[in-house]
């Protein structure tokens, strides 16, 4: 009751003092593809803009601000060896490895490789303008595996040439150093910037090194046509893995690592670089085109408890897209199709770093159970269509269509190999090759009912899908290492969304969206060997997921800010299916999950609220933050073991601003976690150490500055 009187209050005094506050403006987004206003469109888009992102933020992870998205859940693991756990209305939330049923891009190059895997690692602050966050039906418009869309947006350069840099301190000796330079040169703006963050970690053998990349050069050949290049590097010389904790270990101290020495001690190496060429060029006042085209490199060497995962990867492709700005019927139309094709070429190898391996490198003697040498490759083809009509001044309609192919193609390198021995308990005298093809339509459509200028209605619907990843598609039988697994089929879901925008004055917006996903055919985790700690996958679950997400954004008087996000999600299983989780000799141990238990990795109850203020004359910020997680399961069938509680953590920054002649410097503090509570920051799914612990009480100091030349 406190809380809604609070909330109400702060309401009120909006009206009452709204002189004296700046309005807010409707944002414009391009995440549908085309420019337009967030709250006149049919879809759930929130947008997080520069300000935001640089206003007390070390700016090394998106986890600092998807808090304050309603149905986005980004955890930081506090573990630089795994990526972002990151999901989207529960889209993602069961991945083991990295970034799956998210979508996301850098300047529309996108971080999802043609299976549909994802890494979050080359996203950073230092150049961006804005990152939007789209949920609901209309992320499938994206293809395999968009349940929901992220996407960073690099900054144009300054007009006049400007130096930028930037230093930060924390505890645990976490220090990260910036660059940035960024101008115009007659037709040819440019921002490049760098940076580079190192730390012990919080947890025993968690030490870390990181650099990034990031650049755009956009040269306006004439008036009609422009060309940006993108160019960005992410690289990990050395990163400790602590791995997840098991209840009792994380009771005992939640610090430790999972190795007990540190010869034993799992580590990743990483090296990843993408460039990017996109053309735009109007046709007439009415048409324009954009293509866009990428490559990539990606090397990863991981070492697990018992053996060493590599991967040597390419990836690419093109986006070609044509767009009509025109009338019909004397009323606004826009259509817009394209053309999408992406590529990707991963050499693949495991092998055992154990007594039991004659070679390190797996090339002589006898071929093991958890050894493997792949050449996986996987492209898709899609063709799309969206299409905007305005018949009244109160209706805006949307509708679009995607269609996508996506094939699969495993060779197995160890097949027949000379060098291997055909002993009978391997198995290079089997082929372990194969090809999937997979192929989905996915119509969406929406509608916004403009009440009054300050208050739309919308409702949406559509169509989804995401395919296995290759990782999910590597062993048909967990006991023998066979592959790969071709009995797989792609989820389908089938997606609807209401909701309401509106703004209650000049000063105060509020987003309201109430959501149902349904899912068939959703991957799990079907069986696990103890021995071989290989694990399967299966197109098994029915799942069905609804919710209600809300926010509300209010400039206050005095130059308060109050800005809240909150999520209520049920997700759950609907049907009754059977994992056999755990063999070990002849003994099999299997679960059934019943209809009503809950998705495992997914949050009833989400939660943020900030409350800032500034004293614009000193150049002077500060702001509190909260953050709530009410509990999870870490296991399909729910064991009460395995499920760590809810936490509240609060935050609290403060900054300093100078401009003198050329010179801008900014100075900020920030403390985290101020009451030092112990929580669980993501839960490892189906996995007898599921606990990742979060940060305790922490600090980090910052200094930046900019010179214009």
């Amino acid at each position: 009751m406190k809380i809604r009187l609070l909330i109400l209050s702060l309401l009120t005094s909006s009206f009452a003092f709204a002189a004296d506050i700046t309005t807010l403006s409707p944002t414009v987004v391009t995440a549908t593809k085309t420019e337009a206003k967030s709250f006149d469109l049919p879809v759930s888009i929130d947008v997080v803009g520069k300000d935001v992102l640089q206003d007390g933020k070390v700016g090394a992870s998106i986890s600092e601000v998807s808090q304050r998205i309603p149905g986005v859940v980004i955890n930081n693991r506090n573990n630089y060896a795994q990526e972002l756990a990151i999901s989207s209305r529960g889209f993602g939330a069961r991945s083991a490895f990295g970034v799956k049923g998210v979508r996301l891009y850098i300047d529309g190059i996108p971080l999802n490789t043609a299976d549909g895997q994802g890494a979050s690692g080359s996203i950073t602050f230092d150049s961006l303008d804005r990152i939007e966050f789209m949920r609901g039906p209309f992320s499938a418009l994206y293809g395999n595996s968009s349940g929901g869309v992220v996407q960073a947006f690099t900054r144009d350069g300054a007009k006049d040439p400007t130096l930028s840099g930037s230093f930060s301190y924390g505890k645990w000796d976490t220090f990260r150093e910036s660059s940035t330079f960024e101008g115009q040169a007659g037709n040819l703006n440019y921002i490049v910037s760098a940076s580079e963050i190192t730390s012990d970690g919080y947890r025993d053998f968690s030490k870390f090194k990181k650099d990034n990349l990031n650049s755009k050069f956009t040269y306006q050949i004439s008036a009609d046509t422009k060309a940006t290049v993108l160019l960005n590097y992410n690289n990990q010389p050395y990163t400790l893995d602590p791995q997840s904790l098991s209840p009792s270990q994380y009771l005992a101290n939640p610090k430790q690592s999972a190795s007990t020495s540190y010869s034993a001690q799992t580590r990743l190496y990483r090296q990843q670089t993408y460039t990017g060429f996109i053309l735009d060029h109007n046709l007439s006042e009415k048409q324009s085109i954009k293509l866009s085209s990428f490559y990539g490199i990606r090397d990863n060497l991981q070492y697990l408890a018992t053996s060493a995962s590599e991967i040597n990867r390419n990836y690419g492709g093109l986006d070609f897209r044509w767009n009509l700005n025109d009338t019909l019927f004397s009323k606004p139309f826009n259509l817009t199709a394209g053309l999408n094709y992406e590529e990707m070429e991963d050499k693949r190898k495991r092998y055992c770093v154990t007594a039991l391996c004659t070679s390190a490198a797996g090339s002589t003697g006898n071929k093991i159970k958890n050894s493997r040498d792949e050449l996986q490759t996987a492209y898709n083809f899609d063709q799309y269509v969206q299409a905007s009509f305005e018949p009244t001044d109160q209706w805006l309609l949307m509708a679009g269509i995607r269609h996508s192919k996506v094939t699969f193609n495993t060779k197995d390198q160890y097949f027949n190999d000379p060098n291997v021995s055909s002993d009978t308990t391997n198995d290079t005298t089997l082929d372990d090759s194969g090809i999937q093809v997979f192929t989905n339509t996915s119509p969406v459509f929406g509608a916004t009912y403009k009440i009054t200028p300050r208050l739309n209605l919308y409702a949406n619907y559509g169509r989804g899908f995401e395919t296995p990843t290759f990782a999910e598609m590597g062993y048909s039988d967990p006991a023998t290492g066979a592959g790969p697994n071709l009995s797989m089929t792609p989820s389908r879901t089938k997606n609807y969304e209401i909701g309401v925008k509106t703004f209650i004055t000049d000063n105060t917006r509020i987003n309201l969206a109430l959501f149902k996903v349904d899912a068939k055919n959703e991957i799990i985790a079907y069986g696990y060997d103890a021995t071989t700690k290989f694990t399967s996958y299966a197109s098994t679950a029915q799942t069905e997921r609804k919710g209600i997400e809300l926010s509300i954004d209010s400039r206050l008087p005095n130059n308060f800010n109050f800005y809240a996000a909150y999520s209520m999600m049920d997700a759950e299983f609907r049907n009754r299916f059977s994992e056999k989780l755990v063999e070990s000799g002849t003994t099999t141990v299997t679960r059934t999950i019943t209809p009503g238990l809950n998705i495992p990795a997914t949050y009833k109850n989400t939660g943020f609220a900030e409350l800032s203020w500034k004293y614009p004359s000193l150049g002077f910020s500060t702001a509190t933050e909260v953050i709530y997680f009410s509990d999870t399961y870490a296991y399909d069938n729910n064991l009460v073991q395995y499920r760590p509680g809810a936490y509240t953590i609060a935050n609290v920054r403060g900054s300093l601003e100078q401009k003198i002649d050329r010179w801008t410097i900014k100075e900020f503090v920030r403390i985290d976690n101020i009451f030092d509570r112990t929580y669980v920051s993501n839960v490892k799914v189906n996995s007898t150490t599921p606990f990742e612990p979060g940060l305790d009480r922490n600090y980090t100091l910052g200094l930046s500055a900019s010179y214009k030349f």
